[in-house]
């Protein structure tokens, strides 16, 4: 082997070390963004249960919705056996008028209330995520 033939291995293998370094990178970055998408739609789902909850309390005459201003204002933790990440998950129930302003004024007689579900938990999970229901009376008192 001359000279010539063993800088032409070398370049080869400086080469292949490149090209195998960036396929890894790469691939740790998907893998990345599948486990932020994962924990984002795990987030969604948890606060569409919790407000879907609401929903059925409320249509079945369980909760009157002046009970959601107690009953839905918590803060828990929230583990699920198939992704063992830990979720903070918070519930917060205001009075508000028709737009979702929140009401100044503590007005038990308001006909909406705003419910926000916020969770929140591990790293990937980059900023927490947030949803809104308004509820409002379906008759007139």
């Amino acid at each position: 082997m001359n000279m010539m033939e063993m800088v032409l291995a070398l370049f080869a293998v400086v080469l292949f070390t490149t090209l195998s370094l960036t396929y890894n990178q790469a691939i740790w970055a998907q893998t990345d963004y599948l486990n932020n998408a994962t924990l984002v739609v795990q987030a969604s789902q948890i606060c569409h249960s919790i407000l879907d909850e609401a929903d059925a309390k409320l249509f079945s005459k369980q909760l009157d919705l002046n009970d959601l201003l107690t009953e839905y204002n918590y803060t828990h933790s929230q583990t699920y056996p198939h992704l063992p990440i830990t979720f903070n998950v918070e519930a917060a129930t205001v009075n508000c008028d028709e737009l979702g302003n929140v009401l100044t004024v503590d007005d038990s007689l308001s006909l909406y209330k705003k419910m926000t579900i916020t969770v929140s938990g591990h790293r990937y999970l980059q900023r927490p995520y947030v949803m809104h229901r308004i509820y409002t009376e379906t008759f007139i008192r």
